[in-house]
């Protein structure tokens, strides 16, 4: 179990509480994360992180969740309990609405087991009782207050009241009427002094009006009269009032004589929906901190990739600064870490990280790393941080460090993480650090987990030499002789006293003395460390430049690749043009053949005639290969049309636009307009953008719109795209393709349907459509339609 008692606030998780109990909407909610223990039981962990992944993805993915009306019923139902009382109005309706919310909470799992199987296991099991909300509808409307027809003998008397109620104003309404004109009144208005009505008389014509004095003002100029003449109508209806009050509180008796025998199901509806609230609080959190499930391993192990302190990154974000993340990897091979490093560089947070998000993971809580990490469940977690000196119990800060490695070295095994913070400080270094080793053998042999900070050079050498053991340092600029709070296993540290000193402007003279007084052997040391520092910052350095040639030699491939593919395509269409236009050339060539052979014949044409024809197919043919030889110099953009400019306009004629290569069929003429077919597909043209074809082109018209199935497209296509329990970038993709399609078929307005809930998938949505071409602007539905949840987006023309 944790150690020692109050190891929440050594870790700062107590904060963590804080946070979740400000996301929780019920007071049950927060009683269960007040309740929050360290699990240290694989299956409870594994059951609780799915838990809180499943409803991760159900606020980022999914339709809103039931979140209202999650009313404390408990004060109630203790109440109700008890024979002879009874539930009022406002209570009963609340029970109400959290019923009604309690059925939506089981329809929603109901609906999605196979998506969260564990979050609606929760639910499962458990019958909602329809007939709890019944009894209460059977008595209270909508805004929770009695139904005047709640039974016979209230209806009756409801009416009576409401009978001699309309009878005293309508008597009051003429009393004021002849008060105001004789000028008796104080102001122009009745008003009512202990439940009855009264009129505000000047207290100099109190005497004008008979009737019974109720209250006076403050000053004493108005009086407050209620006239006689309605007296005994207004005793009549206090009668009917009490008689009223009376089956009011039999109605409320017999429905909370009903309620009591399924008290006990009411309380097991709160508490799951209180389980579900504190789940759902954790889930929040998780979206807050970018937090995540790693990998559970039952074999023991840390492998954190790009964690962080949560803390840290909340006040970090605020204040607009970035937050270092660390990683490290801790298995049987290399189980303590040793961290050392200057003061001021981070290695109390990278200790205070690292037990708070071993803390938070068997809470229950998704941690802040990346998903392909992998933690383990310990059985124990024990943590030394900070000074525990107390005058009470005579401990000094060394004598409360010492109790604390006794207990560790006692109890601690292969399932124990322990946590020592400026591990041997406070007393002689001389004697602190033999006896910090000593200690750490001892949790090594015990094959213990754990992570220490330490200035001691024995202790790193210790970790240098021993099985189990491995360093760590806390990066430094030394140049900039400042802290780059970034871990870097393998290596120990150097403490850099001297160097930070320096910095602080403290007196070379006293610097100096003080690096005379230390030992050779431990100058050497250190300044061996900053060397090696120095020496692994320039390979670092050097690595990261070949890494950043690698890339670059990579995007230059893919350019080539990408060239290379765009030569391909554009040769091949290069010579597919040249293919239509050698086509056109023999189509217009035989044509021209034909002819003449027909006109020869036509005339029985003699030698000479034949020998002159002969000349002019030559230069026919003469000038069709000076055609082709320009034609293939200028590469023309267009293929040749296969044009007659004698050929009429009619309905049936072949028709083609201007810079088109498909043909069309006149349907109908009207003015200057035609109504065109192409394949399937229908169009109004005007009659200057069409070209007369030839008949034998219509041929091309099939084969050219089967190719492209325009007509299916346009009949297929919706105004409306739904991406509601869509995944983000499942969303996105289906909103590019669906933006493409709308823009090519010519569509201006278009409706994006991606609910409210926390506003994830609308942020992801809206952030797409700002940054696309296509779209001139987007805006907000109409509240009556949806409002937020819904983007209306208008594409450019």
């Amino acid at each position: 179990m944790p150690y020692p008692k109050h190891i929440e606030q050594k870790l700062e998780f107590d904060q963590i509480k804080q946070l979740l109990i400000n996301k929780c909407i019920s007071e049950v909610g927060v009683e269960y994360v007040g309740k929050m223990r360290f699990a240290n039981r694989f299956d409870i962990v594994e059951k609780m992180l799915f838990q809180t992944q499943e409803f991760k993805r159900i606020l980022t993915e999914d339709n809103p969740f039931p979140a209202e009306h999650y009313y404390n019923i408990q004060p109630f139902l203790r109440k109700a309990a008890i024979e002879g009382t009874f539930l009022v109005e406002d209570e009963l309706h609340q029970i109400r609405l959290l019923m009604q919310t309690f059925a939506a909470i089981c329809k929603y799992f109901e609906e999605r087991n196979d998506k969260y199987p564990h979050a609606a296991a929760l639910f499962a099991g458990i019958v909602y009782n329809q007939q709890v909300v019944k009894y209460i509808e059977r008595i209270l409307d909508i805004e929770g207050l009695l139904k005047p027809n709640a039974s016979p003998e209230l209806s009756k008397i409801s009416a009576k009241i409401q009978d001699r109620e309309k009878e005293v104003r309508k008597r009051m309404s003429q009393i004021f009427d002849k008060a105001q004109a004789q000028g008796w009144l104080a102001n122009s208005g009745i008003t009512v002094r202990d439940g009855r009505l009264v009129l505000p008389i000047l207290a100099e014509h109190k005497r004008q009006i008979t009737g019974l004095v109720h209250d006076e003002s403050a000053t004493g100029q108005t009086v407050y009269i209620e006239p006689a003449e309605i007296f005994e109508t207004n005793n009549i209806i206090r009668e009917l009032q009490i008689h009223y009050k009376r089956e009011r509180e039999r109605i409320l008796i017999e429905v909370t004589d009903k309620l009591r025998p399924v008290l006990p199901e009411l309380e097991k509806y709160l508490q799951r929906m209180g389980i579900i609230d504190f789940i759902r609080a954790k889930a929040l959190l998780a979206i807050e901190l970018d937090a995540d499930m790693p990998m559970l391993s039952k074999h023991i192990v840390i492998n954190l990739v790009d964690t962080y302190h949560p803390l840290l990154k909340l006040n970090h974000q605020k204040q607009g600064l970035p937050v270092i993340p660390l990683s490290l990897n801790l298995n049987r091979d290399a189980r303590i870490l040793v961290i050392s490093g200057p003061n001021a560089g981070g290695k109390s947070v990278a200790l205070k990280t690292i037990g708070l998000v071993q803390y938070m993971l068997q809470c229950g809580l998704l941690v802040p790393c990346k998903s392909h990490s992998q933690m383990s469940v310990f059985n124990d977690l024990m943590v030394d941080i900070g000074d525990e000196q107390s005058i009470e119990n005579d401990l000094s800060t060394y004598s409360s460090h010492l109790k604390h490695m006794k207990y560790f070295t006692e109890f601690a095994d292969a399932k124990t993480l322990f946590l020592i913070d400026e591990f041997g400080t406070g007393t002689d270094p001389q004697f602190g650090g033999p006896l910090a080793e000593a200690i750490l053998n001892r949790l090594n042999i015990k094959q213990a987990f754990g992570v220490v900070n330490t200035h001691y050079s024995n202790l790193k050498n210790f970790a240098g030499n021993a099985k189990g053991l491995i360093n760590a340092r806390m990066l430094f600029d030394q140049e900039q002789l400042q802290p780059l709070y970034k871990l870097e296993i393998g290596q120990p540290g150097s403490s850099y006293a001297f160097e930070i000193a320096q910095k602080t402007g403290l007196n070379d003279a006293i610097i100096g003395y003080a690096r005379n007084k230390v030992g050779d052997k431990q100058k050497r040391l250190d300044d061996l460390l900053i060397e090696l520092e120095r020496e692994k910052n320039h390979v670092n350095e050097l690595k990261k430049r070949f890494e950043e040639k690698d890339i670059k030699t990579k995007q230059l491939m893919e350019e080539y690749e990408k060239l290379k593919t765009d030569i391909e395509t554009n040769q091949k269409q290069l010579i597919n043009k040249a293919k239509q236009e050698a086509l056109a050339i023999i189509s217009e060539a035989n044509s021209r053949i034909e002819n003449t052979i027909r006109e020869i014949r036509e005339k029985k044409a003699d030698t000479d005639t034949i020998r002159k024809v002969r000349s002019e197919i030559k230069q026919e043919v003469n000038q069709l290969k000076q055609d082709t030889t320009v034609h293939q110099e200028t590469a023309p953009k267009k293929p040749i049309k296969i044009t007659n400019a004698n050929l009429p306009l009619i309905i049936g004629a072949t028709v083609r636009l201007d810079g088109q290569i498909v043909d069309g069929q006149v349907l109908e003429l009207k003015k200057n307009k035609a109504l065109v077919g192409f394949g399937d597909l229908q169009s109004w043209v005007d009659v200057n953008k069409l070209e007369v074809m030839p008949a034998s082109n219509k041929k091309v018209v099939k084969q050219s719109l089967t190719s492209f199935d325009l007509n299916g497209r346009m009949q297929n296509f919706k105004t409306e795209l739904n991406l509601i329990g869509t995944r983000g970038e499942e969303a996105i993709k289906k909103l590019q393709e669906y933006i493409d399609d709308a823009y090519l078929l010519g569509f201006k307005d278009v409706r994006i349907v991606h609910g409210k809930g926390y506003g994830i998938l609308r942020k992801m949505i809206r952030e797409y459509l700002k940054n696309c071409k296509q779209v001139a602007y987007v805006t907000d539905e109409h509240i009556e339609l949806g409002g937020d949840g819904v983007s209306l987006v208008t594409l450019k023309v």
